[in-house]
């Protein structure tokens, strides 16, 4: 007897169990038939399936079973993408509401593994069953996961080849780096946030106390009519700890403010190396002092400075936020965390009796949209 209302929930799984089983989304076993296929975008194995995903799966599904039916050996070709960063935040998250004080660091790295493979196996279950569910018409006994060993393999190997062609190579740039992580994480993970800060002004010693006349008032045409004499130049910062770290002083080449000591050297306050003074198109001589630090390894505007005018760059933190035990790097701030050199570096400035003024001012802070913590741009081994 037919059942008085079809029941979508009982017809679909049976169905699709039956087309699987046929090998119904397998590629035809036929060599001269023409080949069609799709590589699945991998979803990621954070957690389950929304509407886009359902959206560009059935779009994908219509392509493939339209070249079906003409007649090509069609594979559409499933998987799951291990998403790291997201899967340890996640993993990390349930362990802290689990109440049990545990944490990926007292767990260690092969019991956390454990625990990240544990939950992919479940979240990852949860993503095929939505995708069977949606008629997907995948080809599943091919299904692979991108930690898979096999797919390591080929990425090795195809690695390996292009850079025997000449094709890749390795070259230092700058990343976002989230110290939380201790990852580098794309710009798409970055949020940038207003934060109330402060604008600290410092005085670079000139080389041999060298001075120069500097303009402190003008007329109403803008030109100088009174000046006074200098040893210094000023610069200013959002970030004083990465001073330990400049390579040059920048000033734009029509500041003629500055004129005079382009080309010239000035002390580096507290790592005591002279630095020189140039001349760039990046330098704003109508922001702060018109004079800019370059941090080469610390900043991606003084990273394109520094590489145009082949400035030395220092990296001054290590993985996790801590300033380096380097030798550029004065004792006093080695292994201290970056905010904790920020403030050493303040109060020895000010002792020194280098510090101009501070301003309250706010400042654009990038945070990592998972950890929420301050992303430090960074100096690394990166392949192009």
């Amino acid at each position: 007897m037919l059942e008085s209302h079809f029941s979508a929930q009982a017809a679909e799984p049976r169905l699709y169990a039956a087309w699987e089983q046929s090998g119904a989304f397998k590629p035809k076993a036929d060599p001269d038939a023409e080949t069609f296929s799709i590589v699945i975008p991998p979803p990621n194995v954070t957690g389950s399936l929304h509407i886009g995903h359902a959206l560009n799966c059935t779009l994908q599904d219509i392509l493939c079973r339209f070249e079906r039916m003409r007649g090509k050996s069609v594979l559409w070709q499933p998987g799951l993408d291990h998403a790291g960063i997201a899967t340890q935040m996640v993993v990390e998250r349930q362990m802290a509401q689990s109440g049990t004080n545990e944490n990926r660091r007292t767990l260690g790295r092969e019991k956390f593994l454990e625990r990240v493979w544990s939950w992919k196996a479940e979240s990852g279950g949860t993503i095929t069953t939505q995708l069977k569910r949606l008629g997907a018409s995948c080809d599943w006994s091919r299904e692979r996961f991108t930690m898979d060993d096999g797919l390591s393999a080929a990425v090795r190997k195809v690695f390996v080849q292009l850079h025997k062609e000449g094709l890749i190579y390795r070259d230092k740039r700058l990343v976002n780096w989230d110290p939380h992580f201790e990852t580098a994480v794309s710009d798409l993970e970055v949020v940038n946030e207003e934060r109330a800060g402060h604008f600290w002004h410092f005085k670079y010693p000139l080389e041999n106390g060298e001075t120069y006349e500097f303009p402190i008032t003008f007329d109403e045409n803008g030109e100088p009519t009174e000046f006074e004499t200098r040893d210094y130049i000023s610069i200013a910062t959002t970030r004083p700890e990465t001073m330990l770290g400049d390579g040059a002083v920048a000033v734009h080449p029509s500041d003629k403010r500055y004129a005079a000591i382009v080309g010239k050297r000035c002390l580096l306050p507290l790592a005591d190396r002279l630095i020189p003074i140039i001349a760039d198109e990046y330098p704003d001589p109508d922001f702060g002092s018109g004079a800019v630090k370059i941090t080469g390894a610390h900043d991606f505007n003084d990273y394109k400075v520094a590489r145009r005018h082949n400035i030395e760059m220092f990296i001054l933190l290590d993985t996790k936020g801590r300033m380096l035990d380097a030798d550029y790097i004065p004792e006093a701030y080695r292994g201290l965390d970056r905010f904790g050199a920020r403030k050493q570096v303040v109060a020895d400035i000010d002792a020194r009796g280098l510090m101009l003024k501070v301003e309250d001012k706010l400042i654009t802070q990038p945070l990592g949209e998972r950890s929420d913590v301050v992303i430090e741009p960074m100096l690394t081994d990166q392949w192009y």
